[in-house]
């Protein structure tokens, strides 16, 4: 690890109930966890990895937010109530049938954390915002990794951290004029001294950036 390369603070155990969005802004809020900073050089590579590349196009979305003529700012939180006009029907006819059986629609939990849309869903909106002959003033995007792949990556890191106390492994992406910085993060949702699974992941994310050619420090 150069100099350059730097620990920030990073979450605490998390309230199982708080979104993810949540976790992410409130990784420079707390003390505990570690995560890393990587100051990235070939910026152009590194951006061509997020907007074009299909590399991290089943992450989930947090939160995008691009600065141009004016900020453009995405919340990745789906909203299931766009598709209600399609559903209600067929959820309607689920329930009456529930009923005549002697039992009910199950309501969805108060306290579930929200769903998230994939980055491959708004990219190209991103993309499109993003490229022409004058560069952002401000760019930042922040990413979860998929969730269907979270426990496998969890285990293969033969942690006392368990994939049900993992909420998130985080991806910050930051552009100003002043450079391209990428951040890692991990949300637990208990407190551990195992650092295995922090450190897996941003080994992990080093790796990758080296596989594609992408330098920094």
């Amino acid at each position: 690890m150069t100099d350059r390369m730097r620990h920030l603070p990073c979450g605490q155990a998390v309230n199982s109930n708080e979104s993810l969005q949540e976790m992410a802004t409130k990784y420079t809020q707390r003390k505990g966890n570690l995560m890393i900073a990587l100051q990235i050089l070939d910026i152009r590579k590194c951006m061509a990895a997020f907007l074009i590349d299909p590399l991290f196009d089943k992450y989930s979305l947090i939160e995008a937010q691009i600065t141009t003529f004016c900020t453009f700012t995405i919340d990745g939180r789906l909203e299931k109530r766009f598709f209600a006009d399609e559903s209600d029907g067929k959820e309607a006819r689920n329930g009456s049938e529930a009923a005549s059986a002697g039992g009910a629609a199950s309501p969805a939990s108060p306290g579930s954390r929200p769903s998230y849309i994939k980055w491959e869903q708004v990219k190209e909106t991103c993309f499109s915002i993003i490229k022409g002959k004058q560069t952002p003033l401000f760019f930042k995007l922040v990413l979860f990794y998929p969730e269907e792949l979270l426990s496998d990556f969890i285990r293969r890191t033969e942690s006392s951290v368990s994939p049900g106390q993992v909420s998130g492994l985080c991806l910050n992406l930051r552009y100003d004029r002043s450079g391209l910085v990428l951040t890692t993060g991990t949300s637990l949702t208990v407190f551990t001294p195992d650092r295995s699974v922090e450190r897996a992941w941003d080994d992990a994310v080093k790796k990758l950036l080296d596989s594609r050619g992408i330098s920094f420090s």
